[in-house]
């Protein structure tokens, strides 16, 4: 005799829930800014303190930017894809003080400028207030761009 014994419908259907709810909340932690910032070669800027930045595939061109402190720093952002980005330049990763907000562009192919004022030397937190995991830290006298020798 063949006895299987079977597990309530109820049971079954709470685990299924169970498993839907922690893949939700997997999904929203990918999503959301964690104050982490992502790894990676540095974008540089050039002796005018300027630096290009693209936004393609829900993610910055770099994770970070370099620039010299004592001058304003310039970014050139291009939106190479069909989503809504600007970029937005705080103090540091607690946006508890702008510094600067760019546009919010639809690509492909759009660009604006932002351009942050003079800073001394240090890390600031920039990011897609749009879409906040895409974000970088600008750091400030760490391998920019050196101010000229001309003077």
């Amino acid at each position: 005799m063949n006895e299987h014994k079977s597990v309530p419908r109820c049971a079954l259907a709470g685990l299924g829930r169970l498993a839907i709810a922690a893949g939700v909340l997997v999904a929203i932690g990918a999503c959301t800014s964690s104050g982490s910032h992502p790894t990676g070669a540095c974008a540089k800027a050039d002796a005018s303190n300027t630096v290009q930045l693209h936004a393609d595939n829900l993610q910055f061109s770099a994770p970070c930017i370099e620039a010299a402190p004592g001058k304003p720093i310039v970014i050139v952002f291009s939106n190479d894809e069909g989503q809504p980005h600007d970029v937005v330049v705080y103090k540091d990763s607690s946006k508890a003080e702008e510094l600067v907000r760019g546009d919010i562009i639809t690509g492909p192919g759009k660009q604006t400028t932002v351009t942050v004022p003079t800073q001394p030397p240090g890390e600031l937190h920039f990011e897609c207030s749009v879409h906040p995991q895409m974000n970088g830290l600008l750091k400030i006298g760490g391998g920019g761009a050196a101010p000229s020798a001309a003077g």
